[in-house]
């Protein structure tokens, strides 16, 4: 593809019942076992933690060589990926309404490249689905800017914050082997697209069980990978300034297990900067925190916070950025020795990183601060 690989050691989710919930490195630290600290949150929460960090993110004027196609603008306007509060409460989150069938591409006026296929929702859709730089030559698929959805090939697609694609290769078994980047919908030799499972929507609601809160004066994005798919870094879910947005935490069920990851970038970022990026800019695979979250085979839900290990090694300070602790909202969370799961202040409260684990209906935040 022409670009670098990304970061693989980012989910550091606990192993459960002997088989990873992803197919990255171990945990970032001891699976939290029963003797951990027990937090039992409030019936509510009202803590505000003012921002104790300054550190701004700059737009850089260009993060991609721009595609050969020059479309027209887009005729109808995207939508802000945040919200500004989060989901976590006792309601259940609601399906996607759409009728099930692949629509015709709703009218859009996204790019389609000499030869590829045209992506098939328009924003807002209710489907759920999300488009991804549809003026680029990706079109609108959760692809990078400058690919395209051919024939012959699986095109994977995006899902608002809080929904993940129930969409993918069902011969696809390997985590990183044949059909890894399977993922979305298939685009036969006439480029006709097919839904691998007919009966399941585009876009399934997540655990529901997780969000950013975000208390600076700044908006945050985080940047979902795209998997099964090229593990770009491209799903926006944007915190806005002193709000909050879900993020989409993975039921077990999920494709081969796995979990969700996210890179998280710096105050003052937009789902503009869910990109790839470059080593000379703290943005995408280089953003300063990496968080994770995925559902276990044992009914638990597992989330994680870490300073990026590419963020340091390219020359940023993690004394820098924001703090990031993780927080129980409400039911029973089990949190590292010593009770806290934080990132602050350049240094994490268990190295390299802390897990939690949410028990039952149990919710949490990660308090951007």
């Amino acid at each position: 593809m022409g670009i670098d690989e990304p970061l693989a050691i980012v989910v550091k989710l606990p192993a459960v019942g002997g088989a990873p919930l992803s197919k990255h490195v171990e945990p970032v630290s001891s699976a939290v076992a029963p003797s951990s600290s027990l937090y039992v949150a409030p019936a509510s929460t009202s803590e505000h933690v003012a921002p104790t960090s300054t550190s701004e993110y700059v737009a850089p004027t260009s993060e991609y060589v721009a595609p050969t196609p020059s479309p027209a603008p887009a005729t109808t306007t995207p939508p802000i990926i945040s919200s500004s509060s989060s989901s976590l409460s006792s309601s259940a989150p609601a399906p996607s309404s759409g009728t099930g069938d692949i629509p015709d591409g709703q009218g859009n006026n996204f790019a389609v490249p000499a030869g590829a296929v045209r992506f098939p929702w328009n924003y807002n859709n209710a489907d759920k689905v999300v488009p991804i730089t549809p003026q680029s030559s990706n079109g609108g698929w959760a692809m990078s800017p400058n690919q395209q959805c051919m024939p012959n090939s699986w095109c994977p697609y995006a899902c608002a914050p809080g929904y993940y694609s129930a969409q993918w290769d069902p011969a696809a078994l390997l985590y990183n082997g044949v059909g890894s980047m399977n993922g979305g919908l298939y685009a036969d030799a006439s480029g006709k697209l097919t839904k691998p499972y007919p009966s399941k929507p585009f876009c399934s609601p997540g655990m529901f069980n997780a969000a950013i809160k975000n208390t600076l004066g700044q908006s945050v994005s985080a940047c979902q990978t795209v998997y099964p798919g090229n593990e770009a870094m491209i799903i926006p879910s944007v915190a806005s300034a002193g709000g909050s947005v879900d993020l989409n935490v993975v039921p077990h069920t999920y494709w081969l297990g796995t979990s969700s990851q996210f890179y998280v970038n710096l105050a003052g970022s937009t789902g503009d900067q869910c990109i790839w990026g470059n080593a000379d800019k703290p943005v995408g695979n280089w953003a300063p925190f990496i968080f994770g979250g995925g559902q276990g085979a044992d009914g638990n839900t597992y989330i994680s916070v870490q300073y990026n290990p590419l963020y340091t090694a390219a020359g940023f300070k993690t004394t820098d950025t924001y703090n990031v602790k993780i927080q129980c909202e409400s039911g029973q969370c089990n949190f590292p020795t010593g009770g806290q799961c934080q990132c602050a202040q350049g240094v994490c409260s268990v190295d390299n990183g802390c897990t939690v684990t949410l028990t039952g209906d149990a919710k949490a935040s990660f308090v951007i601060y």
